[in-house]
């Protein structure tokens, strides 16, 4: 089948290498405020609702990251209609974040608009500008998907309560359903799979890396917040450089060990999509992570002589353990193992939640914090 001239003229041809362009770091912009939202949802209330409600909102934010990612990799970066598509899908995530604080109250339908604006704008481009290759065929795939997810979406805006939550959280259920299944369809199967997907290894490889920065600076940023919105005082000084070191120690763990043999993986194979599919993965699970160990640290900060609760304890040593989780989940598929140091960094988390519950907060994230400076130090020798 013709493809037509607009994918003649917005699409990368198969093999063509791809960088990562400052739109697409333009782009990225508006998640720094969207994971700065969901982790400030969470602090308000530190309870297994707004834990719920925080974990949905989140796999929708970085669903729509990633499907992002992947779908400007097929995409000649520098094309106007490509430049176009990623500023208008910018401005839909602007309105998806700025609905994050009152999705489960007031701006339901301020969400709900910018999240599917995202995903059926998305699916529909892709699907003109991919016409006439097994991609764009997986696009019409997707777009069923979304449009049935879609529907979820809006039932749970019109609802409210405990039912929005119910279907909401179907919604986040059914859409990494369809990843997890490549948006397969009854009668029409799957369009690609991961040995054909005619990714850019390295694109996607940065994508993710520039992500993962972005998550560290606001981990950084809602520290420094926490830190000067209180009175000074040296135990809040010493929480504030326990934060750091965890920040810090999370950087190294990612870059020293893992990021490498993503990268070294993606160039050398034949197709990249499995690669990046297992990363993307990776990438989710660490989003949640990442937050949890925000709020924990910011909790920590503004107050460090406050007795631990379960919600603070879940969160910070949960958080580093569904970190050093991820790490597993891409090292076992990458290597077909994962060193040591990740399952004893889990067995000490898992110790010092225990041991730590009857103490401060500035002692919970300072026993978090020394596991994941343990592993760091093990990656480097």
């Amino acid at each position: 089948m013709d493809g037509g001239p607009l994918r003649i003229a917005v699409s990368r041809a198969p093999g063509a290498e791809r960088v990562v362009t400052p739109l697409e770091l333009f782009f990225d912009l508006v998640y720094v405020f969207a994971i700065g939202q969901l982790s400030h949802h969470l602090l308000e209330h530190v309870d297994l609702r707004t834990g719920a409600e925080t974990v949905i909102m989140a796999l929708a934010v970085v669903y729509a990251w990633y499907m992002t990612a992947w779908g400007a990799n097929w995409l000649e970066p520098d094309r106007l209609p490509v430049r176009v598509l990623l500023v208008t899908l910018m401005f839909a995530s602007l309105l998806m974040s700025v609905g994050i604080a009152d999705a489960f109250d007031g701006r339901a339908w301020l969400f709900v608009t910018g999240y599917l604006l995202l995903q059926v704008g998305r699916s529909a481009f892709l699907i003109v500008a991919l016409r006439g290759r097994a991609l764009g065929e997986h696009f019409v795939n997707d777009l069923i998907w979304e449009l049935a997810t879609g529907g979820l979406w809006v039932a749970g805006a019109i609802a409210d309560g405990d039912a929005r939550l119910v279907l909401w959280g179907l919604a986040v259920v059914t859409t990494q359903a369809g990843v997890w299944a490549l948006h397969w369809v009854p009668g029409r199967g799957r369009a690609i799979d991961l040995r054909h997907t005619e990714i850019a290894g390295g694109h996607l490889v940065e994508r993710f890396r520039l992500f993962f920065i972005i998550l560290l600076g606001e981990t950084v940023l809602l520290a420094g917040e926490a830190f000067t919105d209180e009175p000074f005082e040296l135990e809040r000084l010493l929480a504030l450089a326990i934060s750091f070191a965890g920040t810090v120690a999370l950087w190294w763990c990612y870059f020293q060990r893992v990021e490498g043999i993503g990268a070294e993986q993606a160039e050398t194979a034949e197709d990249a999509g499995d690669v990046g599919w297992w990363g993307t993965w990776t990438l989710t699970l660490i989003v949640l992570a990442l937050i949890g160990i925000a709020v924990g640290d910011e909790l920590a900060i503004a107050h460090p002589g406050d007795d631990t609760t379960l919600g603070f304890t879940i969160l910070t040593f949960g958080g580093p353990a569904l970190f050093l989780l991820a790490q597993v989940f891409f090292l076992h598929h990458a290597l077909g193992r994962a060193p040591r140091s990740r399952p004893l960094g889990l067995a000490a988390l898992a110790i010092l939640a225990v041991a730590t519950a009857p103490l401060t907060l500035i002692a919970g994230i300072a026993a978090s914090s020394a596991v994941l400076v343990a592993v760091a130090i093990s990656d480097t020798t």
